[in-house]
């Protein structure tokens, strides 16, 4: 993993942020709101929805561990090599 991670330093999809840490509290915030829009979503039947909505729950909170590293993204793959 750690050559990939290297990889996507080196092709500039991930890079360093240091203005980083001021911004994870939003980013968690950002997750929290969209985790309880995928709930509803999800009591709704409106899985297509809630599927988009987890899913971007988990990318804003796996931003902020990055954030918190001073990172940021340039590519979902990168984020999750991260």
């Amino acid at each position: 993993m750690k050559q990939e991670f290297e990889g996507c330093l080196k092709r500039g999809k991930i890079k360093e942020f240091s203005q980083g840490k001021s911004l994870v509290d939003k980013e968690l915030k950002t997750a929290e709101a969209d985790l309880a829009q995928a709930k509803e979503s999800l009591e709704r039947r409106n899985y297509k929805w809630a599927t988009i909505q987890a899913y971007y729950s988990m990318f804003h909170s796996a931003r902020a561990l990055l954030y918190h590293k001073n990172y940021k993204e340039k590519s979902h793959y990168c984020l999750i090599i991260a």
